[in-house]
């Protein structure tokens, strides 16, 4: 079993070398490091070569391909049987790999199995500042698989893919850690790779195209991996980018994914469409208003009107929002206070 670790990368030359390193202490398993940089214009590359490792593979895209097509392109680049996305601004905690090697031997070899895990959420310069675990709507206790638990090192949980791209849809969840993913090379090629049709939140659609094909999937509820939060990192620039671009990704998902797939699971193209609505546009726009941004409020809501009229207007949700938009200040007031109360009583955050 060997393990594809890709490195996609832009300009990362701060953070690349010790993400490199975290990928080469991992023992007892055989890897590949593969890394595709995004015609970066600092001395990324010149890190990456100076390790002067045989399992260090390096290419430099001759222009800028968006962070979507350089997934791709790193993916291609592999010879293992599975593979991992690491972030070049991210890590790999020790023993990880042997953790999953010995979870995949744990499934049938004839069954298309997906892996995540939960992972340390690190500041610029390393420090651990939070986690980020299963969610509890995709993986609940009814879910965990304790005879696993020693295994991994913590507590297991499996879903059949079917039923946790249902759970998805019903609440257009990503339900894995981008990073800690770990799938077959054969299941990438199965569903095409990422595509480059996102502009901000490429992994959600691809995790959804796993689940299409995938039989099972697996949470560790241990932190292998580390996600470091900085104001360069993905989730910075797409806050940066406004509603919009993420908008458009998330409407683009409801097209595009597969009307047999929707059929396998037991869910209507209609359903998710009120999905989208709902989560997106309603629950989301809300909660960004509780938050004190009302330009961007009033931007969620015009999109989901402009996507989806007629479920707009059925929707809970997207109502209350009109409604607390249309009472200006006031209403901000009592999105606050709702969201707040909301906090208090389920210990959780709306979108």
């Amino acid at each position: 079993m060997k393990f594809s670790i890709c490195i996609p990368n832009y300009n990362y030359e701060r953070y690349l070398g010790e993400t490199i390193r975290s990928a080469l202490d991992q023992q007892g398993v055989d890897l590949e490091i593969l890394l595709s940089d995004n015609a970066s214009t600092d001395t990324s590359l010149a890190i990456a070569q100076a390790f002067n490792d045989p399992r260090i593979q390096c290419r430099v895209n001759a222009v800028n391909v968006g962070f979507a097509g350089n997934l791709d392109r790193a993916a291609r680049m592999a010879g293992g049987d599975y593979l991992i996305m690491l972030s070049s601004d991210d890590l790999i905690r020790p023993g990880t790999l042997a953790t999953y090697q010995a979870l995949f031997a744990q499934a049938s070899p004839n069954q298309p199995t997906v892996i995540s895990s939960s992972w340390d959420v690190i500041s610029s310069t390393g420090e651990v500042i939070g986690r980020d675990g299963p969610d509890p709507d995709l993986w609940t206790e009814a879910d965990r698989v304790p005879a696993l638990d020693k295994v991994a090192g913590g507590p297991v949980y499996r879903v059949a893919g079917d039923e946790l791209l249902r759970r998805c849809l019903k609440r257009m969840r990503n339900p894995f850690n981008f990073a800690a993913t770990c799938y077959a090379r054969t299941l990438y090629d199965r569903v095409e790779g990422y595509g480059g049709s996102r502009m901000m939140n490429p992994d959600k659609a691809f995790s959804w195209k796993l689940l299409g094909v995938t039989e099972a999937a697996y949470w560790v509820d241990a932190r292998l991996f580390a996600y470091r939060v900085h104001n360069t990192n993905q989730l910075s620039q797409e806050s940066a980018a406004g509603a919009l671009k993420f908008m458009v990704d998330e409407y683009v998902s409801t097209l595009e994914i597969d009307s047999a797939v929707l059929a396998r699971v037991g869910i209507s193209r209609e359903s998710v469409f009120e999905s989208f609505v709902e989560n997106d546009i309603g629950r989301h726009g809300l909660a960004t208003l509780a938050k004190g941004q009302r330009a961007k409020a009033r931007r969620i809501l015009d999109f989901g009107r402009a996507a989806y009229p007629a479920q707009v207007r059925r929707n809970r949700y997207a109502r209350a929002l009109r409604t607390l938009l249309a009472l200006g200040p006031v209403g901000q007031k009592i999105a606050s206070r709702l969201y707040r109360s909301y906090q208090s009583r389920s210990g959780q955050k709306l979108p």
